[in-house]
């Protein structure tokens, strides 16, 4: 977006013309007065007795040297009825004249060749305007009917008989200060202008030599970037806007799962990852600070104006990607608010499930080579499911990974997969595994090669000291002996059993709570910093005697690792 210093209003209009371009539309015969028009619109304004308050606006505002050039321009004046109640403010001229002219000339024909016979007209202000046609006329802006229309040398005078509200877009209503300052202050300190010197107008030089512009600045922000352009007038969004009360609820309500810690250090060890990281240091209330607040509004933007009590199906996704069903529940008692490009709510309550929104389902694919470690195998490759079609639709994208054992011995071949992106909440963890038919479609026939394995589990994650270190995982709550971390698996304690004969979604932790953030996933180059992953899910072949191997096989099947957020 580019945005200009208004210095010289003539000056700035003209080049913003230029900048347009120009498209004229035709014009019906009935527009023109006795043929070849030579009135201003300016002149016509003057002459109609019934617009005087309306001429009256323009000189104070100093608009009429602009409709009495050779720029062409639609008006729709109000008339002294409708003018009745106007009360001059500093914001006038861009609140009103702007609001009710535009350039170039559009005419009733236009509008019946129109799509829906309907236009979306841009005014000087940069909002949009529908107009429409009606009875054999014209609407201006939702309900100003027109009542008479002239044709001038330099354009359309439409005569109306409302004055067409203003209204501020969705940005400038989130800064307007109206219960909304928090959300306001906060999306405005990522605007970023930079000044554009070969698009600038040179108007001069200072009395210190200094050249004066006419200046152009290109305009960003980073939130709005990655969640909606709520700016642009020639966008449309629906925005469901946290009041100040309602910001300070929510940010109470996210900010324990962005728990974090600060610096530290990793040491790995064969497949064994152990450190330690210091805890309440600025750097960790920094990442905390801006990963919570990026999670607060990550879903309050949604595409177009939505019926929000009658929504077209049964759900709504925000423009992150997340899907919420029935969704009318979020905007009860909002106050909905008009806004030049969509519509607004307000609600002193964000009513958010946070699986539904910011505690997502984490998913590991098992089959990529950046996600795992092994240790004691011989070969681990990414096998594919799409020529199996008893495995259609239940193994998540159509791969595995599968690992053989680089000996039958007894040495206990592992995989370690990182956990990227948890948060500090609670989460099912799980395993999901494939049988040897998805590697040999005959072994169904060998009993001998439908075999099951055993497994066993650790967790590695900070602890609640800071240290980072493993623990078994363990799927059942008695067996959490009350307390959080589980006791470790010892020689006696059962391992997990695959199914031979089909994929299996093995629980291997229950409502496991990780005791600090480890996330790292922001679309904000403000928040990033160099994490290195600290969870991880270690998985052991738990095949180890010889009368293991005379029942269980050593190869594994792995198609990912899932953790399911708990609310």
């Amino acid at each position: 977006m580019t945005t200009r210093i208004i210095q010289n209003l003539a000056l700035v209009i003209g080049c913003a013309a230029g900048l347009l371009g120009c498209q004229e539309h035709a014009w019906d015969d009935h527009y023109t007065v006795g043929g070849q028009e030579t009135r201003t619109l300016m002149q016509i304004i003057d002459e109609r007795p019934e617009l005087s308050r309306f001429a009256q606006v323009v000189r104070d505002n100093g608009m009429d040297g602009l409709l009495s050039s050779s720029q062409t321009f639609t008006v729709f004046a109000p008339d002294n009825d409708a003018m009745e109640s106007f009360n001059l403010t500093n914001d006038t001229l861009e609140q009103f004249l702007y609001n009710h002219i535009c350039r170039y000339t559009y005419t009733q024909g236009d509008v019946w060749d129109a799509e829906d016979a309907s236009l979306r007209v841009k005014m000087l202000n940069g909002k949009y305007q529908n107009l429409t046609s009606a009875n054999d006329g014209l609407v201006f802006g939702n309900d100003a009917v027109v009542k008479d229309v002239t044709g001038g040398a330099n354009g359309v005078l439409n005569t109306v008989n409302r004055i067409v509200p203003f209204y501020r877009n969705l940005y400038e209503e989130l800064k307007a200060g109206n219960q909304t300052d928090s959300i306001g202050d906060y999306l405005q300190k990522m605007d970023e202008y930079t000044f554009l010197p070969e698009q600038s107008t040179v108007l001069g030089v200072d009395e210190n030599g200094r050249t004066l512009y006419d200046s152009v600045f290109n305009f960003q922000n980073d939130w709005m970037s990655h969640y909606g352009d709520i700016y642009k007038e020639d966008s449309v969004y629906t925005v469901l806007a946290p009041s100040d009360a309602a910001w300070k609820r929510h940010y109470a309500k996210v900010r324990p799962y962005y728990r974090t810690f600060g610096d530290g250090k990793i040491n790995i060890s064969g497949i064994r990852v152990t450190g330690n990281f210091e805890l309440d240091t600025p750097l960790a209330d920094s990442l905390c600070e801006a990963h919570t607040r990026q999670a607060m509004l990550q879903d309050i933007v949604f595409r177009k104006s939505l019926d929000v009590d009658h929504p077209a199906g049964d759900s709504i996704v925000s423009t992150s990607g997340n899907v919420f069903h029935s969704p009318q529940y979020l905007f009860d008692g909002a106050e909905r608010r008009e806004v030049s490009n969509g519509l607004m709510y307000v609600a002193d309550e964000l009513k958010f499930d946070p699986t539904e929104s910011w505690h997502n389902e984490i998913r590991v694919e098992a089959e990529y080579s950046s996600n795992y470690a092994t240790q004691y195998c011989s070969s681990v490759s990414s096998r594919s499911v799409e020529n199996y079609p008893q495995f259609a639709g239940q193994v998540s994208e159509n791969k595995f990974l599968y690992i053989i054992p680089s000996s039958l011995s007894f040495q206990k071949n592992t995989v370690r997969f990182r956990l990227p992106n948890t948060l500090a909440g609670k989460y099912n963890i799980y395993l999901v595994t494939l049988p040897a038919s998805a590697v040999d479609t005959a072994s169904v026939n060998d009993p001998d090669k439908m075999r099951s394995t055993k497994l066993k589990f650790y967790l590695t994650y900070v602890h609640e000291d800071g240290t980072l270190k493993e623990d078994a995982a363990i799927s059942t709550p008695s067996d959490y002996k009350g307390t959080q971390t589980p006791e470790p698996i010892d020689g006696t304690s059962p391992a997990f059993i695959t199914d031979a004969y089909r994929v299996d979604r093995m629980l291997v932790a229950k409502n496991f709570k990780f005791p600090y953030a480890n996330y790292t996933a922001s679309p904000f180059a403000s928040v990033q910093a160099e994490q290195t992953t600290t969870a991880y899910l270690r998985v052991e072949c738990a095949v180890t005697s010889s009368a293991d191997l005379a029942v269980y096989e050593k190869y594994m099947r792995i198609d990912c690792v899932i953790l399911e957020p708990v609310n």
